[in-house]
């Protein structure tokens, strides 16, 4: 197949995580794949293989709809693949205008590529103008795509209930998360006798509530216990001074951006997520698959990756730092069988959500013939 992957940029966000992994995955695979982006996000970015061709646009939301048109009629491909909302509004936007471009011309032999648009989020649509027009305008949109990719039931449900997005239209594919092969002192043994370190993930943005999750860390039993935050963000200078007051400087580490997450999973005891939202959450199948015990607020995605709390504890959004504090306590004390987990993790690994997607696109190119 020849497939074209669109997305603005390839920050170290979870939906451009999965859409780099996806054009790797396929290119890896012997299809013809390319991905276009509007901006570069630096050392940030996911890593992208040089099997994949990297098309620039401009950093412009109406120069780019008029050059995505030009990219699909040039690339002819047989699907194009967006992510995130402002994305698929725009390349909704292009295949219309490529289209006209080729009815105009007589004696063309160019079709209009099938569209897979795909959602990442429940709030998305707060994020900007263009986010918000990408789920107010799900009802065209739906009809116009081959398919609407929602990553976790929850979100496909959200999709058809509140934006009225067509159920026809709709599937539902988890994320696929590239998992260790041989994960490090992955039985219950080593785990109990690690370091109490708590480890958690994400962009330091409001809805992560690291805040949260830093006023229990203070409140623990166990005052040699360490906390260690990855990712980068706008709330950084908040949560140190917070760490600073809590008199945590020595105890609680904001880690940044790291590219190679591995060994911070297998040096951890547990992992803990704190979100008011979460649509899908790759860090925990990350966690799973490294066999730590996950603590994770009951915020959508959550549920279904630990299978209604089966593969770990699912709290409610209103908890306490008292009551978070209590639990983490419980994990740490005792962190049970890795063994498990590491199977529940193998249900979303890299093979399967990308051969799903394989799947989904021969589907729509014999649907077309």
């Amino acid at each position: 197949m020849k497939l074209l992957f669109y997305i603005p940029g390839l920050v170290d966000g979870g939906a451009e995580r999965v859409i780099a992994n996806l054009a790797n995955w396929f290119a890896a695979n012997g299809h013809d794949v390319a991905l276009v982006v509007e901006f570069e996000a630096g050392q940030n970015s996911p890593e992208l293989s040089r099997d994949v061709t990297k098309l620039q646009l401009s950093n412009d939301h109406i120069a780019s709809i008029g050059e995505l048109s030009r990219v699909i009629t040039k690339q002819n491909p047989d699907i194009v693949i967006s992510a995130i909302a402002s994305a698929n509004f725009k390349i909704v936007a292009a295949s219309v205008l490529a289209k006209a471009r080729n009815l105009a011309k007589p004696n063309t032999s160019k079709t209009t590529p099938a569209l897979v648009l795909t959602y990442h989020g429940f709030e998305e649509y707060k994020t900007g103008k263009l986010s918000w027009l990408g789920y107010k305008n799900l009802p065209v949109m739906s009809r116009y795509a081959a398919r609407v990719v929602a990553v976790s039931d929850q979100l496909l449900e959200n999709l058809a209930s509140q934006w009225n997005a067509r159920r026809d239209k709709l599937v539902r594919i988890y994320n696929p998360v590239p998992l260790p092969v041989f994960p490090s002192n992955h039985d219950p043994e080593n785990l109990q006798k690690r370091e109490n370190i708590v480890l958690s993930a994400g962009r330091l943005v409001p809805n992560k509530r690291f805040d949260l999750l830093i006023k229990a860390f203070a409140q623990l039993t166990d005052k040699s216990a360490s906390l260690i935050i990855l990712g980068e963000g706008s709330e950084r200078q908040n949560l140190t001074l917070l760490i600073e007051e809590l008199g945590l400087s020595r105890r609680v580490k904001l880690a940044g951006y790291v590219q190679d997450t591995g060994a911070y999973y297998a040096r951890a005891k547990c992992f803990v997520l704190t979100s008011t939202t979460e649509s899908f959450g790759l860090v925990l199948v990350e966690a799973l698959g490294f066999g730590l015990p996950v603590l994770a607020t009951d915020c959508g995605g959550p549920r279904e990756v630990l299978d209604d709390g089966r593969y770990g504890a699912l709290l409610k959004i209103d908890l306490t730092p008292d009551a978070l504090a209590s639990e983490i306590d419980k994990i740490l004390e005792n962190p049970g069988d890795p063994a498990p987990r590491i199977e529940r993790a193998k249900s979303f690994d890299m093979e399967t959500g990308a051969k799903q997607y394989g799947n989904l696109f021969e589907q729509i190119l014999q649907g077309r013939t």
